[in-house]
């Protein structure tokens, strides 16, 4: 028992030894960082929902498109290169929806990070009470 109380109280003198005089800039430095990736958050949620916007839009463009040229004649529409450019637009739409899609979980994991630095901060801030708590016994 006396054993794991001396190493108690080495390893609080050495915490105390660490961080002394850093608390302030520590905690300054976190609530920058965490409003930087707010921020970058707010900048990557619109990005996405943009995507997702172009993305409807140009799905939407296509089937309307694709129902012109199937129920009309397509010889006095388009010419040549521009049926190509039809045929491959599902192509394209399937990479815009991948794009999009990935912007999404660029959102998601900008917002797990931010929460983990949240959590974090909140557990630094938990740790400088416990060093004040145990300095004053």
């Amino acid at each position: 028992m006396e054993k794991t109380k001396e190493i108690k109280e080495a390893l609080l003198k050495q915490m105390d030894g660490d961080s002394a005089g850093a608390s302030d800039v520590n905690k300054t430095s976190a609530k920058e960082i965490i409003e930087k990736h707010k921020t970058q958050l707010k900048r990557r949620k619109w990005i996405a929902v943009i995507s997702w916007l172009i993305t409807f839009v140009y799905v939407v463009a296509l089937y309307d498109l694709k129902n012109y040229v199937l129920n009309n004649s397509i010889e006095n529409v388009f010419t040549n290169n521009e049926f190509w450019l039809i045929r491959y637009s599902d192509l394209t739409m399937i990479v815009v929806v991948i794009i999009s899609i990935l912007l999404t979980y660029l959102v998601y994991a900008k917002s797990k990070t931010l929460t983990m630095l949240q959590i974090c901060s909140r557990l630094a801030g938990i740790e400088e009470q416990l060093k004040k708590i145990s300095q004053s016994r």
